[in-house]
């Protein structure tokens, strides 16, 4: 059984919940509705959440251009689902790695980079065209960014999908 770990105590609790489901199929035990709907939103159609960040002033500046990302839940989520060869451009190359980028079902025609910046800040980032997807999405500041990775089905190739809470 996959066990996922999140910092957000949220996410974690609906981890949890997602274990007992998944628990609970495989022993054909009657599951109680709450459990059976929280559990698809874990893992889905081959999505797994990696992080959420609520956004600040400096993720939504334009000349930033950048979203900060909490440095351990991308060490402790995203790390692991990247290839080998994927983490080791992000954390050594310049532009990082380019990544195909969707909201909800639509892809965004701008691919978004992810990198660890480690000039001042030490941490992991979304930048090239954060600003403009951001902007097209209406994100103020107190919004969720919400980051799910998947694959694609015939080219394994890496895709975020982000979801947003509005405040």
């Amino acid at each position: 059984m996959a066990h996922f770990f999140y910092g957000d105590a949220e996410v974690f609790h609906l981890s949890c919940l997602a274990d007992q489901a998944v628990l609970a199929q495989q022993q054909n035990l009657e599951l109680p509705e709450l459990i059976y709907n929280i559990a698809p939103e874990i893992e889905r159609n081959g999505k797994v959440f990696l992080v959420s960040k609520v956004l600040t002033r400096s993720d939504l500046d334009d000349n930033l251009s950048r979203v900060l990302l909490p440095k351990k839940l991308v060490l402790d989520n995203v790390s692991n689902f990247l290839t080998m060869k994927d983490w080791e451009d992000v954390n050594k190359r310049e532009e990082g790695i380019e990544v195909r980028t969707w909201v909800g079902d639509r892809e965004e025609e701008n691919r978004i980079h992810f990198k660890y910046w480690d000039k001042s800040l030490k941490s992991y980032i979304f930048y090239k065209h954060w600003i403009k997807l951001a902007k097209k999405h209406g994100l103020n500041i107190g919004d969720k960014l919400n980051v799910w990775g998947r694959r694609d089905a015939y080219t394994n190739e890496l895709q975020f999908e982000f979801t947003f809470d509005k405040q």
